[in-house]
Parts: C-alpha cells; structure tokens; sequence
C-alpha cells in the first residue's frame, strides 16, 4: 500500500545530499545558491515529515510552503519554522534561490541545555504561525550567528561538536528575541514560571506526534504522564491555550487529511489505518472536525 508520505531525518536527507554539510545525524546546515527550474530538489516531489527542528532563512527567490495542509507564500526576508512532526512541502519559482537552512535533531537540541521556559509560548503558536517577515537588519544579524555555525561545522576543531552547541544556542536564543519582537503578546506568557508544566507540555506534544494514529483519549496520554486526567488537562490548557483534546484533534485531523490527499489509500483504508472502529465512526469525527465528509475532502483535493 503506498504512501507518498516521507518521514524525512537528518540521515535521509545527508544520503540524498550527500555534499550538505553537518554534524553526524544531528544537524545539517546549508547555504548553497540555485535556479529553478535547472535544478529542483527530489525531496519536494511528495509531502515529507520533519524528524527535527527546521529553520529556513529566505535570501532569493519565491516558494509556496505547504506546512501542515496550510499554504505560505515565501519571499526573501522571510522566516520558516517548523517543528519534529509537522508535514511541509515547498514548490520553488522559477528563478534565483538562495536561503540559510538548518535542520537540528531533538536529541542535539536536548544536549544544548538551552532554557525552555522562554520558548514555549512562542512553541504553542507556532503551529499556526510558521511564517515570519524579517528587516534587513534582523536578516544581518541571524545571518552572522549562522554564517560562523556553518564555519565551525566545516572545520576540523578538537571542541567542534561544542562549539557548534554553543553557537547554535546563540542563535535561537537571539531568534527567540526577534520572534518576540514580531509577537510582544507573548513576551508576558514568557515570563511566568512554568517550568514543571512547560516540560510535560513537551512531553505530552512528543507523545500526541508519536501516538496520535492508534490514541485519542485524553485519560491515555495522561497516563503515560503520570497523572489525572483534571490535572493533566488543567496543566495543557494553562501552557498552551488549549485543551489536551483540541492538540489531539488536531494532530489526528492533520494526519488524516494528509493521507486523504497525498495517499492511494481509500477512506476505508484511512479509517482503519487511524485505528477507527469501523468507516461510518471515522466520518461522523472528521465531518464534525471539518464540516465535510471524508469523500468530500477527497473529491475537493
């Protein structure tokens, strides 16, 4: 049953690459000038999944960003991010391209010990708000955290490994100050201690992204938390804005629109496949999430 859905990782893209610098399976960083049509990269041709943390820094050239089943015009001095877990497609124009593109690992972010605290307001809104418009000045600035990354990363450094670490926390840290700039409504979310909470927010997102296809109880997710689901449910809604159902939904809504749209599957299939008891069930959430039936999306796609 084919599925033309990648789950796309560091490794996948350095075997598809293999002239990308980076740093084994954890960071990739490139900054390599194009034209459109001579040269379009394979990996746009289907849907991929993000098994990392990716930040593209447009300088030339015009894209259309598909970031979870939502279009983004791309322009220079425009920002992407997107998050492990979310579904991205990108369509070049024709033209000249040229963008600053990191892709980190969860793992080499968890091995940075950068604060979570002041990222996780911008974290629960970035799902809706993946596409960011810089100054030439904010571009200047990123532009020379990232330009001494990608040195590091190409030097042959006893401490590279930690240099880079350090660097790249210099970097978000000073994005995280630009993002905060463009959404100052956050800034007092950011202050708050929430740290404890902040972190089983995070936890939680990894489970829903990893457990979402087979899991929609709220009680389940709770569980695997250590917790009651009131309390578990209280602690969601007061970091994020949201309830624990709404992130399920979502994520479950996203994926089954995804393999509705890009895959062979039938609604049959899909239903099955998303651990529904039976197709009429599966219909009745999406229509209720949606406001049209399975058939209709597909037909609509």
């Amino acid at each position: 049953m084919e599925q033309e859905i990648q789950d796309v990782s560091i490794k996948r893209i350095q075997e598809v690459m293999p002239n990308v610098k980076g740093i084994e399976n954890d960071l990739i960083i490139d900054y390599n000038e194009f034209m459109v049509p001579e040269s379009r990269h394979p990996i746009h041709k289907f849907p991929i999944r993000l098994d990392g943390l990716f930040i593209g820094l447009r300088e030339k050239g015009y894209a259309r960003f598909n970031i979870n089943l939502k279009e983004f015009n791309v322009g220079p001095n425009d920002l992407v991010i997107c998050s492990p877990g979310d579904l991205m497609q990108g369509h070049s124009e024709d033209g000249v391209h040229l963008s600053q593109i990191m892709m980190v690992s969860s793992h080499f972010l968890k091995e940075m010990y950068i604060s979570l605290n002041s990222f996780m307001p911008f974290f629960a809104s970035q799902k809706e708000h993946p596409v960011f418009h810089l100054t030439d000045e904010e571009m200047t600035e990123l532009k020379t955290y990232f330009m001494a990354i990608q040195k590091t990363v190409d030097s042959d450094d006893y401490f590279r490994i930690d240099i880079t670490k350090r660097l790249l926390a210099a970097y978000l840290y000073k994005l995280g100050s630009i993002l905060y700039r463009h959404r100052p409504e956050l800034q007092a979310e950011a202050a708050k201690p929430l740290k404890r909470e902040e972190i089983l927010f995070k936890e939680f997102i990894r489970l829903v992204s990893e457990h979402h296809r087979k899991e929609r109880r709220v009680d389940f997710y709770a569980e695997q938390l250590f917790l009651s689901p009131k309390h578990f449910s209280t602690v969601i809604k007061k970091v994020s804005g949201k309830t624990a159902g709404q992130w399920i939904d979502e994520y479950v809504i996203l994926e089954a629109k995804t393999l509705l749209k890009y895959s062979v599957m039938s609604i049959q299939e899909v239903a099955y496949y998303m651990n529904f008891p039976n197709p009429s069930f599966f219909g009745k959430y999406f229509k209720q999430h949606t406001g049209m039936s399975p058939s209709e999306y597909k037909a609509q796609m």
